[in-house]
């Protein structure tokens, strides 16, 4: 038998597809943070040990005690994707991205007490390979590639592998095992040529589902069907039931919109006199699938956490004037229908958006477990982390897009038409003069200038009153600091110990030369700097951080002159720790040999 953790599990997309490839799997232990989403995977996995906190909370000693785990030969974790997503602010230093440290930290802490996972998977956006974002990759990749395990990624398209959805997800791959790099072989293409079929299209995936019989616990009745498709047998695996087949009642003005919209359209098939006034500022190259509605010969576009609402995306039925029921969005997902998502409708929603599809786990796992020399190649190995190559382009353009509009055509780009009721279309070059907008008004980058300038105030965290009370300890230690990491009120547990490590080495004269290993600790560290120097705390030392990440100089050069090292390490050494718990460690002069005896440690003990 086989055994598997799911960190940061959602409602168990992963491990739900994992098992699907591996009967008698055993999920040991599940994280998350969604109340609603651990019931749901408790109801599935009812002999996993689930945890619904903050993830800063838990040690890996901990958890192998009070599961049991003995071995762990699968790792799944799916970090929270909002930091690095092209939805969000494209923030390297966003304290969610700490949760990618957190990952590593329990990776260490399970190999310090003798559970080395044996195959790790990580899933998160395309959006983490872009830009800036790629340091977090480089960085993965050498965490893992220093833990002895054989690492390869990409960027993959669901659809490619039978998913009704044009779903990308960058998948990450550790090993301890030497395997070939590379992923399934696709079994759809696009266009339906050469030996595979076509992509699953919608109609396939919930045609069953748009005339049944639902009970007021919105469990569907199904009609019988004749011949299934593979993707059709692996979802209907119940006796002709289905749960969760209940969608959000439309206003009366936005059925009136939607009922405007073909199939393949989207808000510029609504009259003018229907639409909010903001539809007159969007460009006209963007928001294209607001208001849309799925084609049935199409895949669906990415299923979201917010696919209930019909105004947030093309999630409108292809044939009913409604939304998406949680059930529908679950058969694009790739989830059976004998799994049942619980909590409020609106919890349903998100979950389903937020899982990883278990029909794609399960042909990764079971190619991953053949360990097949047929595959394709990976794009992300760490020849070409290490070489600085620029990656090739990560995500496909879908070309066979269908649109029944007047004013559309079909294939990519079909969504950039000219709106109904706006009179005769402005020649092309106008257009793209203006920005592809109508108005010439200024231009808000909100992504861009607000959400990220909030978010580097720090404007929910009280950090002066963390750092005046470590200030008003007045300890230092002779030797280790450990900081827990705890998390109270609003400030994040990450940024309490750093806070409180500054205001700690600001307490003495002397200069620390840092080794921090993790780049994200090097980020959060001068964030957090910069902020206290701008509300001008006393005692603040002085910090030097080089580009190329070298170590890092904290404190004045007048004094002692200290060689450190600043990692998490699950340790017992905070006051009342029965168990080891997480902690942020500042080791001093890393070169020497750690001392054993337990007697002569000056170990800084806080709360």
């Amino acid at each position: 038998m086989q055994t598997a953790i799911d960190l940061y599990s959602g409602c168990g997309g992963m491990s739900a597809g994992a098992r699907a490839a591996i009967p008698d799997l055993e999920v040991k232990w599940a994280l998350d943070i969604d109340t609603d989403a651990t019931r749901t995977f408790r109801n599935s996995h009812p002999e996993a040990l689930v945890d619904c906190c903050d993830v800063s909370l838990v040690s890996a000693a901990d958890v192998i005690e009070r599961a049991g785990i003995d071995d762990i030969d699968w790792f799944f974790a799916g970090p929270t994707c909002q930091a690095v997503s092209t939805m969000g602010v494209f923030h390297l230093d966003d304290p969610r991205n700490a949760l990618f440290v957190h990952f590593i930290r329990l990776l260490d802490g399970f190999t310090a007490v003798g559970r080395k996972p044996r195959r790790v998977i990580m899933e998160n956006v395309p959006g983490v390979v872009y830009g800036k974002n790629l340091v977090i990759v480089k960085e993965l990749f050498k965490l893992f590639e220093d833990r002895g395990y054989n690492v390869f990624a990409d960027v993959v398209n669901m659809a490619d592998y039978g998913l009704p959805q044009l779903r990308n997800r960058f998948i990450l791959v550790a090993m301890l095992d030497a395997i070939r790099t590379n992923f399934p072989m696709p079994t759809h293409v696009p266009d339906g040529s050469g030996k595979l079929p076509e992509y699953v299209s919608v109609r396939e995936a919930i045609s069953d589902l748009s005339d049944c019989e639902t009970d007021e616990a919105a469990v569907a009745t199904l009609e019988p069907t004749g011949t299934l498709t593979p993707f059709q047998r692996f979802v209907r695996d119940t006796a002709g039931t289905a749960p969760n087949h209940h969608a959000y009642t439309l206003s009366d003005i936005n059925r009136k919109r939607v009922s405007k919209v073909p199939q393949g359209g989207c808000w510029k098939d609504i009259p003018p006199e229907l639409l909010p006034d903001r539809f007159r500022r969007v460009r006209l190259t963007d928001y294209a699938t607001l208001y849309g509605r799925l084609h049935e010969a199409t895949p669906a576009y990415t299923i979201s956490a917010g696919f209930g609402n019909v105004t947030s995306g093309c999630f409108t039925h292809p044939i009913h004037d409604r939304a998406l029921t949680v059930r529908e969005g679950a058969r694009l997902q790739g989830f059976r229908d004998s799994f049942e998502f619980l909590g409020a409708r609106d919890a349903q929603y998100r979950q389903v958006g937020n899982a990883v599809p278990p029909f794609f786990m399960m042909q990764l796992v079971r190619h991953l477990l053949a360990g097949a020399e047929e595959g394709v190649p990976a794009r992300m190995t760490s020849e070409v982390m290490a070489s600085g190559r620029k990656l090739p382009p990560m995500v496909k353009r879908y070309m066979n897009k269908k649109n029944d509009s007047e004013r559309s055509r079909d294939g990519y780009g079909s969504g950039t038409y000219w709106p109904a009721g706006w009179g005769e279309p402005i020649p092309a070059d106008a257009v793209a003069a203006n920005g592809y907008r109508l108005s010439n008004a200024t231009l808000r980058y909100r992504r861009r200038d607000e959400w990220r300038a909030s978010r580097d105030k720090f404007t929910d965290q009280d950090l002066v009153a963390v750092y005046e009370e470590q200030q008003r300890r007045g300890i230092w230690p002779a030797s280790v600091i450990a900081l827990p990491l705890t998390r109270e009120g609003d400030v994040d547990a990450i940024d309490r110990a750093i806070v409180q490590l500054l205001a700690i080495v600001g307490s003495k004269p002397g200069q620390m030369k840092l080794d921090i290993p993790v780049r994200y600790l090097r980020a959060r560290l001068k964030l957090l700097h910069d902020q206290l120097s701008e509300r001008r705390v006393s005692n603040l030392p002085p910090l030097a951080i080089p580009e190329d990440g070298a170590a890092v100089l904290l404190g004045s050069d007048k004094g002692t002159f200290r060689l450190a090292r600043l990692t998490f390490e699950d340790t017992d050494m905070s006051a009342d720790a029965s168990l080891k718990a997480p902690h942020l460690v500042l080791h001093p002069d890393p070169l020497r040999p750690k001392r054993k005896d337990k007697a002569a440690e000056h170990h800084l003990r806080y709360r």
